[in-house]
């Protein structure tokens, strides 16, 4: 296994496979993804549909479909029509130059409409799209299956924390020297702990909004770790959990999805039968106490 290391949506990558002639190809579909998906860069589909209100893209439109099916699976939890909500609490440029924004006003939830036909996205009402997570995750998945189809056997994909194996069992560490194992899955971790500044108030803000109040969600989950299926449906559920972890604890199942939530004090719940592993015997216990509890 060789693996190849770079900067792109914002974030950290790290892809490997055992036929290292193919890793160009891997960083050079993930750039290409950034420069159609980024609401960062005024020349991208995404931008161009916030600004037009449409746009014909296939790569945009089936990413929206993705976000659109992960909100209805979330019951509005995870919210992709927040983008105009975030740059207004001054996330509107990369994370290391936000400076101390002006406080942000009260909210009042959009009605932006969002519908795709065919390869045309088309926006309707005030406010923008904001793929993030979720954009990252299908480019996970994009690459894993890229990799393979162009002959790899064994294939890991980190796309900032959105992890998706091919070919093996891969122990993926979580901290608290808890991993989950995943084979033909995928695992993604969103916390409050990061991308997190202040405004001019000094109002403590990340980017995670809940989207009932349109200020950062105040949810006890400081950290949510999925294991679905594929990384877009992962990024999206570890998003959700951080807003309304008791309303989507439900729906895990149904999804063929398992979650991790660190609920402070050192203490981590678990869905019932996580594939989780713990590194001692003392923390082998404590799984076994936490799984099935209540977040």
């Amino acid at each position: 296994m060789k693996a190849v290391t770079f900067t792109a949506m914002g974030t950290g990558w790290w892809v490997a496979c055992d036929v290292p002639a193919l890793l160009p190809g891997a960083e050079a579909l993930v750039r290409a993804a950034e420069a159609r998906l980024s609401r960062f860069d005024s020349a991208s589909s995404l931008s161009r549909l916030n600004a037009a209100r449409r746009v014909t893209d296939p790569l945009l439109a089936a990413v929206v479909r993705a976000a659109l099916d992960l909100r209805d699976r979330t019951g509005g939890a995870f919210d992709p029509t927040l983008g105009a909500r975030l740059a207004a609490l001054g996330y509107d440029r990369d994370l290391a130059d936000i400076g101390r924004p002006a406080p942000a006003a009260a909210w009042h939830p959009g009605d932006l409409g969002v519908r795709v036909v065919g390869d045309e996205v088309r926006l309707d009402g005030a406010g923008a799209l904001d793929l993030g997570g979720v954009a990252k995750g299908f480019t996970v998945d994009r690459v894993v299956a890229a990799l393979r189809g162009w002959g790899a056997r064994r294939v890991l994909v980190d796309g900032g924390g959105d992890l998706r194996g091919a070919g093996g069992a891969w122990p993926i560490g979580v901290g608290d020297g808890l991993a989950v194992w995943t084979d033909a899955g995928a695992v993604a971790t969103s916390s409050t702990r990061r991308r997190r500044w202040r405004d001019q108030g000094d109002r403590p803000l990340h980017h995670v909004l809940d989207p009932r109040t349109g200020w950062p969600a105040a949810s006890p989950v400081r950290t949510a770790v999925v294991v679905a299926p594929d990384a877009a449906t992962a990024d999206g559920l570890a998003t959700a959990l951080l807003v309304d972890a008791p309303g989507v604890v439900p729906r895990l199942a149904g999804l063929d999805a398992h979650a991790l939530l660190d609920v402070g004090a050192g203490g981590w719940w678990m869905t019932p039968g996580a594939p989780v592993a713990a590194t001692t015997a003392a923390e082998l216990v404590a799984v076994a106490v936490a799984a099935g509890e209540a977040p």
